[in-house]
């Protein structure tokens, strides 16, 4: 087995400046052709594997970081130059997000929290730079597609987006909240803070101007999907010992994280179809379907919808949902209908409406915007979409349960809630 020392020694010589302006000069697919880079990566990223799963060797915190961070960049730069059709997570780096956002670490929620806004802050920040620099015209040579009027209408949209930040979470400095991990990224002396976002997430598979900010919106849903996410499963878990009132305080941060996500989709919606069919082919295999955080957080709050059931058992990323679709698991509308009409309970049901509007908004404008049948320009008339479902026929034949008030059937106190859960 390659020893640390000399993984490191090889990963310095892998040059991350040259391969992301590749990529930028020429997209991620025509790299395949490259069978010395497309070597190294496979190289690097086995050894970054190994390493991993040996952790005997990573008694040094620095190290271990590293090459925590170089297996899920590396492995889905593998992945990407290897396949034909790229699959969601590798197609936008989503483990590595994922890894960075820390929402699988034992760690204060308050540190999650300001840690996830910290990131999607990051993320908006660097597409707005994107955008400002295409518009000046520095960018050699300039992306495909590239459009003037789209590029401003979607400034607007992302500054809508940053907008619904919470103040308190909105100047917040990345480099002081992410850890340094050492040399992957040690770019012009800035370290791992900034640099993991601004040079390891987006890689896309075409020089098309749009599939950046494609890319880009994805990973910050993802950031808001964690979010929401983290704070409905702890909302769950304090009904379940009967802690109502701590409960509303988590779903009022689930809400806020949940609240620019419409945002989010009025940015997408700036892309003009032609666009997005200019580089979708090129996507492959990924599609939102494989999105473990969104299909985690829908079945949180909806349970596991009927129609989605044998869609979810058919992809490896997102069928551990399923358990999810069986009892003692109650989602959070079914629990709004299990709450008497004590003050806190009330402020409790109320809460979750809230945050069911919020999704539902959401879910409302993918359904009839973005993939609707009176607007199908994004998807090609009587295509599949990317993860093999109906496009617009899949998002409508869901409805998932409302979450209302005086439900029949209702009981005061917090018992009743509590042994739903």
């Amino acid at each position: 087995m390659l020893s640390p020392d000399k993984f490191l020694a090889s990963l310095s010589a892998f040059d991350l400046v040259a391969y992301e302006e590749k990529v930028g000069r020429f997209g991620r697919a025509r790299l395949r052709e490259d069978s010395a880079l497309v070597a190294q990566i496979i190289s690097l990223s086995a050894a970054a594997t190994m390493l991993h799963d040996n952790w005997t060797v990573s008694n040094d915190r620095s190290l271990k970081a590293t090459v925590e961070a170089a297996r899920y960049f590396l492995g889905a730069q593998e992945y990407v130059l290897t396949h034909d059709k790229p699959r969601y997570e590798p197609y936008a780096t989503i483990r590595l997000l994922r890894h960075v956002l820390e929402v699988d670490n034992n760690q204060p929620l308050s540190v999650t929290q300001r840690k996830i806004w910290a990131i999607f802050y990051r993320i908006l920040l660097r597409q707005i730079d994107f955008e400002m620099k295409a518009l000046a015209g520095i960018f050699d040579p300039a992306r495909e597609q590239f459009e003037f009027v789209v590029s401003r209408a979607r400034l607007r949209a992302l500054a809508a987006a940053q907008a619904l930040i919470p103040r308190r979470f909105g100047i917040v400095a990345l480099p002081d909240i992410i850890e340094d991990v050492g040399d992957l990224c040690e770019i012009g002396g800035d370290r791992f803070g900034a640099a993991i976002v601004d040079h390891l997430l987006v890689f896309p598979q075409t020089t098309c101007h749009d599939e950046v900010a494609f890319i880009s919106l994805i990973q910050m849903a993802e950031c808001l999907f964690w979010g929401t996410l983290i704070f409905v499963q702890r909302a769950l878990a304090a009904i379940h010992v009967g802690r109502l009132a701590e409960a509303v305080r988590l779903l009022a941060a689930a809400t806020e994280f949940a609240a620019p996500l419409i945002k989010i989709f009025h940015c997408v919606k700036t892309m003009p179809p032609d666009h997005f069919l200019g580089f979708r082919e090129a996507t492959g295999d990924a599609s939102a379907v494989q999105c473990q955080s969104w299909q985690m957080l829908d079945a949180h709050v909806y349970g596991v919808l009927p129609d989605k059931a044998p869609v979810l058992a058919g992809i490896p990323e997102v069928r551990h949902v399923l358990a999810f679709s069986n009892p003692p698991f109650v989602p959070l509308v079914e629990v709004a209908g299990q709450l008497g009409g004590s003050e806190t309970e009330t402020e409790l049901i109320e809460a979750i409406i809230g945050l069911d509007n919020r999704l539902r908004a959401w879910r409302k404008f993918h359904e009839k915007q973005l993939a609707g049948r009176t607007n199908p320009g994004y998807l090609p008339p009587e295509a599949l979409g990317t993860g093999r479902t109906s496009g617009y026929g899949y998002l409508a034949a869901q409805q998932p349960p409302r979450a209302a008030r005086n439900q029949p059937g209702g009981r005061s106190g917090s018992g009743s809630a509590s042994r739903a859960i």
